[in-house]
């Protein structure tokens, strides 16, 4: 288990009233040797003095260290604890990794009962949530996000940026019979009304949030999602990412590949990525509401308290 995310849990607790369960699983599977009574020992001592840390805040806090599969024991303890949020630390990676999270990450996002906050070790640190960035584009995978995202701007009071990124017009180039290669044209202005477009559609979403109460903005951009949403964050200070496994379909996301898997990779802001296929009542808990809601720190590296 890695520290790099608990500023982060410890301002969503205080912020939800929640409690925390501390989980740290030691890697042990056939072929792999067992850890030994010792090890298990340094674990448990390690993960305690975390655990007194955080409840001198006035926190209430679990800890528990099993052995086994890591992603197995990640999804049994937010099963059996009826978790309403996973975090864990994850890595940027390089080459053919780069197309996945990392097989433990991808599991449970997979099949994890409650949404997944993904903090990169080295990123933003996010001592409080003020800025919260949503990117939307219409497709049901964001609306949840979305209604997730307004439930923590109503418990933490926090603003939110809707980001809806137009898809450049391609420039198609292709192959004469005579071998030649031309450049369809394309009329420039069709990129225009496509940002005009995205533009109209985060603007009414925000003015519906501002009659609610929740301080809210529209922003438009076109380009790479993953890139654009990525300097976005940046731009404006997000504590937090929320969106959907499934937040762009179709066309877009057959050329550009998953889009929350490439922002989780790249941005250096924390991630909560809410899975649009998982059943509502799976867990027996909503990840928008704003009531007190327990939540699993997990990892499988060595627990290390903060110094």
């Amino acid at each position: 288990m890695t520290t790099s995310g608990l500023p982060l849990v410890q301002t969503l607790a205080r912020t939800t009233h929640a409690a925390v369960v501390l989980l740290h699983v030691m890697p042990f599977s056939e072929g792999v040797p067992a850890p030994d009574r010792q090890a298990i020992e340094d674990a448990e001592r390690l993960i305690g003095r975390i655990a007194a840390e955080l409840r001198r805040g006035g926190l209430q806090v679990a800890t528990y260290v099993r052995r086994g599969v890591v992603a197995d024991q990640i999804l049994a303890a937010a099963r059996d604890g009826h978790v309403d949020l996973v975090v864990m630390a994850t890595h940027s990676r390089a080459g053919l990794q780069r197309a996945v999270l990392g097989s433990v990450t991808e599991r449970v996002l997979s099949e994890s009962p409650a949404p997944v906050l993904l903090v990169r070790p080295g990123g933003h640190r996010a001592t409080r949530i003020e800025t919260l960035l949503v990117p939307v584009d219409g497709a049901p995978g964001a609306a949840i996000a979305l209604s997730a995202a307004t439930g923590l701007a109503r418990t933490s009071g926090a603003r939110m940026v809707l980001l809806d990124v137009a898809m450049p017009v391609p420039l198609w180039v292709f192959a004469s019979e005579q071998g030649a290669a031309l450049v369809a044209e394309l009329d420039p202005s069709w990129d225009h009304e496509a940002r005009n477009a995205a533009a109209g559609y985060v603007e009414g979403l925000a003015r519906c949030l501002r009659l609610a109460g929740i301080a809210a903005e529209g922003r438009s951009e076109i380009g790479d999602p993953t890139q654009v949403i990525a300097a976005v964050a940046e731009q404006v200070g997000a504590d937090m990412v929320v969106m959907s496994t499934h937040a762009l379909s179709g066309s877009a996301r057959t050329m550009l590949g998953s889009v929350a898997d490439g922002v989780a990779r790249t941005c250096g802001h924390p991630v909560l990525l809410v899975r649009r296929d998982r059943p509502a009542d799976q867990s027996g808990n909503d990840p928008s509401r704003g009531t007190s809601m327990p939540y699993l720190w997990a990892g499988s590296e060595p627990a290390r308290p903060r110094t």
